[in-house]
């Protein structure tokens, strides 16, 4: 069967390498498609440029099947039109986290109906957590869980040691955030962090970049001896910084209690990265876990700093791989497409 897995940023999108790689190993034809790329400087211009860029690329693509990975959804409009069959892969509720970047109901409602619409078209439904499964079901679709955990062979990627060749010493605690520099996750939180870690034999790592890196900039001259910023790393980079740290940190901003239960270590990647490494985990502002500490988004500084002071234990991480529990999801899910179209 010949495949196109989708996704805006594929090459930058762990997930969908996995799901091309695995399609792969059960012998499909797969083409990895990203968006097109567009220079134009001013923000909003460049997101509509390459959003009908990207629609009419996807539509004269040829395939049996495609793997779509969601946000943002508009651009798979034409795969409805064409009356393309397609695996709807909702890693993240879209409509939710334009809301909480913009603050814009308008935006909301309008992301919201074209989530629904690509969902209702689809073959069949995959939800990377189990909450989110729930508002799949209602489109009366197969709907599949699969988590976003990390191959089991990242392990073997750990090629350098970075407290050595940053001269830190075994006593000194490294506290590693991993992620886009947004609001979404949590980059305006890390200033706490910081100011709570300056006074401890601690430092804070970061590791990413984003729209708000004018943030990190600041810290960084605020706590020049605590802060480290490595900016954006190649994925197979990640690992180096997993293995030189103490304790990972997942900072979210508070959202409604209804709709916080989205956010777990199924759907989180970096929180199973941190736990294949066996590193504990600091989060706020998601769903609650035995697996993982969550405290208030306000008092995170303050709790990463009693942590690692040595007043507070957290939770022994799980190892959760990708080949044992998510290739089984993939298989079962073409296979009955397959069997019940």
């Amino acid at each position: 069967m010949k495949i196109v897995v989708a996704s805006m940023e594929a090459w930058k999108h762990p997930r969908a390498v996995k799901i091309a790689k695995t399609l792969v190993k059960k012998g499909h034809n797969v083409r990895l498609w990203a968006a097109p790329q567009v220079k134009i400087r001013n923000r909003l211009l460049r997101a509509v440029i390459r959003y009908l860029v990207s629609m009419f690329s996807i539509a004269i693509c040829k395939a049996d099947l495609f793997w779509i990975e969601n946000i943002p959804d508009i651009i798979y409009i034409p795969l409805i039109l064409l009356r393309k069959k397609y695996i709807y892969d909702r890693r993240s509720p879209w409509a939710l986290e334009v809301y909480t970047e913009t603050n814009n109901r308008v935006y909301y409602k309008l992301t919201e109906i074209i989530e629904r619409l690509v969902m209702k078209y689809a073959s069949s439904i995959i939800c990377v957590s189990k909450e989110l499964a729930k508002d799949a079901r209602k489109f009366k679709k197969p709907v599949y869980i699969l988590p976003n955990y990390p191959d089991a062979n990242l392990l073997n990627y750990v090629n350098r040691n970075i407290r050595e060749e940053q001269n830190i010493l075994p006593s000194k605690k490294i506290v590693l955030f991993i992620g886009k520099l947004s609001i979404v996750e949590g980059a305006n939180l890390l200033p706490q962090v910081a100011k709570a870690l300056h006074k401890e034999n601690a430092e804070l790592w970061i590791v990413g970049d984003g729209p708000e890196n004018t943030i990190v900039e600041k810290i960084i001259k605020k706590y020049p001896k605590t802060v480290k910023w490595f900016g954006w790393v190649q994925y197979k980079e990640i690992p180096n910084y997993l293995a030189a740290s103490d304790i990972g940190i997942v900072p979210r901003n508070p959202v409604p209690n209804p709709y916080r239960r989205y956010y777990t270590y199924e759907g989180i990647q970096k929180i199973a990265e941190y736990f294949l490494f066996g590193k504990p985990v600091i989060a706020s502002g998601i769903a609650p876990s035995k697996y993982y500490l969550v405290v208030d988004p306000h008092k995170l500084g303050e709790i990463t700093a009693k942590v690692v002071r040595g007043e507070i234990e957290l939770p022994n991480p799980p190892k959760l791989t990708w080949e044992k529990y998510c290739e089984p999801v993939i298989e079962k899910a073409l296979e009955d497409l397959l069997k019940f179209g």
